[in-house]
């Protein structure tokens, strides 16, 4: 793997990472401990939304270049980025970062959540689970029906 295609594929992670998990971290900011069903609601809608719309913002300015994969960066750093969004958003009500523990409470769990199973239970704490789990299912979808049209090309 060349030098330059690191770079993008981080990049890209990062991109998906902030474009899936800010505006939760923005909602929690917002709302700190009034935190409710609505929320969740909301969330659940806007989160998979956002990256969406990153996604066809990419494949858009990638029309001219070269076909590359921009959807499996996307959701890997959703998926290993996330934490630090889900940590931070808990500060603003107490949590994470600013809990009891200090810093060292919240970098525990920022550790456990590079573990996919760790990341189902802190993202169902932080109410974003339903947003994980339809952006997660929808690019297996899209993986699938892709990778079904690639085999009927051969």
């Amino acid at each position: 793997m060349r030098i330059g295609t690191r770079q993008h594929v981080l990049k890209l992670m990062a991109l998906g990472a902030v474009s899936f998990w800010l505006p939760d971290t923005i909602w929690h900011a917002i709302r700190k401990s009034k935190f409710d069903g609505q929320d969740i609601l909301a969330i659940t809608v806007l989160m998979p939304l956002t990256l969406l719309g990153t996604y066809v913002l990419l494949k858009r300015l990638d029309r001219n270049k070269a076909v590359k994969a921009v959807g499996w960066p996307l959701i890997l750093g959703v998926w290993l980025l996330g934490g630090f969004f889900i940590v931070g958003g808990w500060s603003f009500a107490g949590g994470g970062f600013a809990g009891p523990d200090g810093l060292s409470g919240g970098m525990g769990m920022l550790l456990l959540s590079f573990l996919p199973p760790c990341m189902f239970i802190i993202s169902t704490y932080d109410g974003s689970l339903g947003a994980l789990v339809i952006v997660s299912l929808a690019a297996l979808i899209v993986w699938a029906v892709t990778r079904r049209q690639a085999l009927k090309v051969c």
